[in-house]
């Protein structure tokens, strides 16, 4: 065993909080293999999942069947889902089957009460991802290439070359599958991988290092305007509502970055980002641009936020809130408080805001606060057992409820 390559891992895993157990999306090729046997020599307990696609008829199937047999020899859980290709969708059917592959990893996270997903992109794909988005025009955000955690998505080798895994299997005797499919170079990652990196390295040997070191630096701005963009919308945005005028104050990349904050960085494009961009610029009453899961539309000198699809109304009957409550698009965590309800907003509520004297009806909170009437029954209204509304939303707190903060954590999804 190699004790370099090992210490390399458990380095890369101690950036991360403490965690018990561990999914780890498995192939059958040296990448994955090599992965969920380093993850179990560090002694962390491991869950197979393995998605058989059905692209390579028996080849996939005996991709399958080695999975199984690892997991069996490992006596771990193994977890497998067969693909119907007749099923998929036109289109792009590699993202969509990506994001059928992620979808099972983290149903497979939640049965099993896992804290993270393991993939085991490393180096070579890191080197080939950051060359790829600047090949298209990326900016910083592109050229970071991948992040080593996201949200529940964990990568460990991303400071490992392939062959050092190859090596360490070889080493090990454990057995993995190669992928013909891999060597096509038709396919843009494997032409970038097979014949642009190979060139490249040919004239520009440090080549790997250096763009680790500009990713580096891409991820440290990148950090920066995220900082920025989250207080913005922390002091800006007001329930489902923000200023255009105090927007296009700001600076063209921090504009956008705001976007990537509210809408998610996940397939978002730029140019899609620039028409949304251009919509506000522009401030024509009634356009509307939609960008991910939401909606952006003009309303004077306001932009409305609102999510995809038809409102969500929610029932206004009170609903004991426990541990992890969802609530329409918020999220409401009980930390230990007793005797807390939910439910929507009814006409003639009134709230006994914190810092002021008397009562204010939460129809004048919503309009002080520009809130659409589309998204008011949206908003969740904490009370406690004597029908008293204790807080609307994250967006204000009654007097004498202060200490809802510290038990109850009260975000939108």
């Amino acid at each position: 065993m190699n004790p370099k390559l090992l210490n390399t891992v458990k380095k890369a895993l101690g950036k991360l909080p403490p965690f018990k157990k561990v999914v780890v999306g498995v192939s059958g090729g040296a990448d994955s293999v090599g992965l969920a046997f380093l993850l179990k020599k560090l002694g962390y307990p491991i869950v197979v999942a393995h998605v058989n696609h059905g692209l390579r008829g028996a080849e996939s199937d005996a991709d399958e069947a080695l999975v199984r047999q690892l997991a069996k020899q490992w006596r771990v859980h193994c977890v497998v889902k067969k693909i119907n290709l007749g099923k998929l969708k036109p289109g792009n059917r590699e993202n969509e089957l990506r994001l059928i592959r992620y979808c099972f990893f983290e149903k497979v996270r939640k049965d099993h009460k896992a804290q993270f997903i393991a993939v085991a992109h490393h180096l070579d794909d890191q080197i080939e991802t950051i060359l790829m988005h600047m090949a298209r025009g990326a900016g910083l955000r592109g050229i970071r290439g991948m992040n080593s955690i996201q949200g529940h998505i964990i990568r460990p080798l991303l400071g490992i070359p392939k062959q050092a895994l190859v090596d360490l299997l070889n080493c090990e005797k454990i057995p993995f599958r190669t992928d013909d499919s891999n060597f096509d170079t038709h396919l843009r990652r494997n032409h970038f991988r097979h014949q642009i990196i190979p060139a490249l390295k040919s004239e520009w040997p440090t080549l790997e290092a250096d763009l680790l070191e500009f990713s580096n630096f891409a991820q440290a701005e990148t950090e920066k305007k995220e900082k920025i963009a989250k207080i913005w919308i922390n002091k800006n945005i007001a329930g489902n509502a923000f200023d255009r005028k105090d927007y296009l104050k700001l600076q063209d990349d921090i504009q956008s970055e705001i976007l990537f904050e509210l809408v998610g960085r996940e397939d978002l494009y730029r140019k899609a980002v620039e028409e949304v961009k251009t919509l506000v610029r522009k401030g024509i009453t009634g356009k509307q641009k939609k960008l991910g899961a939401r909606i952006f539309k003009v309303q004077y000198d306001q932009i409305l936020l609102s999510r995809g699809g038809a409102p969500n109304f929610l029932p206004d009957k009170p609903e004991p809130i426990t541990k992890n409550t969802q609530w329409g698009e918020w999220n409401l965590r009980n930390r230990g408080a007793k005797g807390l309800y939910v439910r929507s907003w009814k006409p003639g509520d009134r709230l006994k805001p914190a810092g002021m004297k008397g009562s204010k009806k939460l129809q004048d909170l919503f309009v002080d606060l520009k809130i659409p009437k589309a998204e008011r029954h949206q908003i969740p209204i904490i009370t406690d057992s004597e029908k008293r509304i204790l807080a609307v939303g994250n967006l204000r707190f009654a007097r004498n409820a202060g200490y809802l903060k510290k038990y109850l954590k009260i975000e939108r999804k």
